[in-house]
């Protein structure tokens, strides 16, 4: 009988014995698959999270560039009131007869579907804190209004320019739109006397109106390797100041409805009822592809504007592995109102599908577009 120290060591010899190649060998195998399991667990986490990020910079650009174009559409005229031929704020005219109006639609192409972005522009009112009347004006009529200190340079560093006078326009309150003839420090001598009883009390505040126009730069005018939304000043001989307000907006499409433009051209509170009459109001009372020069088609007719803003993404997908390589995003390419976006110059259905892309479209009220004569 072997003693209880020799099975001891027996027993300690088979534990140093070690691992057999084989069991090493199954070893390396079960690690390497949880490495690979690992790994393309977070490649894909990866790229599900840049997917994800790309999706939401997508849409919250797109909102954010619809919420800009609304809210100066919904103040576009700014209560603009007087003569067409006197009430002209910058550039803000039509193309050819060169009639001043609070919005002046400019589609792509005149007939058929658009090969690009539609612009916009629109008078729009902006102000700050010293252009208040620092004192009441005159109950028996007044040709001159006074801002607080420092208003009127303010006001000239802001855009008024009184050399051109006739496109120097301001509003009082909102209710009063006049001309201005002249600056001197901070008094405003407007072109027209205002006529009694019309009076503004100090504090009043004092509004320069503007002519500014929506559209689409290209990459090379824009911030990022994508187009964007640019938003700028227009001036009386249709130059523009346009700078990159918003990356990845790749489409700005608008459609009108409007009141007065059939028949007579008279007004009835009731959108017109465009192409074949349906008794309803519907999509085909939006119109596209107007010059909205002659009468009665003019933009002061227009009551509701649909907005429709395409959002792409900036960048590349960029994954472990795929950076060379491009990835169908998009089915198909899209129709955005009367924009067909395969006949845009350049396009390339591979190209267009590597992008993701989201549509949104709103119907807004305009409120103060028309003109009194």
């Amino acid at each position: 009988m072997k003693t209880l120290a020799a099975l001891f060591r027996i027993r300690r010899a088979e534990d140093e014995r070690g691992f057999t190649l084989i069991e090493l060998m199954i070893g390396i195998v079960i690690a390497l698959v949880v490495v690979v399991a690992g790994f393309t667990i977070l490649t894909t986490t990866g790229r599900a999270l840049r997917a994800n990020d790309q999706v939401v910079d997508t849409q919250q650009n797109a909102r954010i560039a619809m919420d800009l174009i609304v809210g100066d559409i919904k103040v576009a005229g700014f209560g603009l009131a007087g003569t067409l031929a006197s009430t002209q704020v910058g550039g803000c005219k039509t193309p050819t007869a060169g009639i001043p109006f609070g919005i002046i639609p400019s589609d792509k192409v005149s007939t058929g579907a658009d090969n690009g972005a539609d612009k916009i522009s629109l008078v729009i009112p902006t102000t700050s804190v010293l252009w208040k009347l620092s004192a009441n004006t005159g109950v028996a009529g007044f040709k001159t209004i006074t801002l607080q200190g420092g208003g009127g340079q303010s006001m000239i560093d802001a855009g008024l320019n009184t050399v051109a006078a006739t496109t120097a326009m301001i509003s009082i309150n909102g209710v009063l739109t006049a001309q201005v003839e002249s600056r001197a420090g901070d008094v405003l001598t407007l072109i027209d006397t205002v006529a009694a009883p019309a009076q503004f009390l100090a504090g009043t505040p004092v509004y320069l109106l503007q002519c500014i126009r929506y559209e689409i730069g290209t990459p090379a005018a824009c911030t990022s390797n994508g187009p964007c939304l640019m938003r700028g000043t227009v001036a009386p001989d249709l130059t523009t100041s346009l700078s990159p307000i918003v990356d990845g907006i790749e489409d700005i499409q608008f459609a009108y409805a409007c009141d007065g433009c059939l028949g007579t051209g008279i007004p009835d509170r009731i959108i017109d009822d465009q192409g074949t009459p349906s008794g309803a109001f519907d999509q085909a009372d939006f119109l596209t592809n107007e010059t909205w020069e002659t009468a009665p088609k003019t933009p002061d007719k227009i009551r509701l504007i649909q907005v429709s803003v395409v959002g792409r993404q900036v960048a590349d997908d960029q994954g472990f592995g795929e950076s060379a390589n491009g990835k169908a995003m998009s089915s198909s390419a899209l129709t955005v109102s009367d924009h067909n976006h395969t006949i845009d110059a350049g396009y390339s259905a591979t190209t267009y599908s590597q992008y993701r892309r989201r549509v949104l479209t709103k119907t807004v009220e305009t409120r103060n577009v028309g003109i009194d004569g």
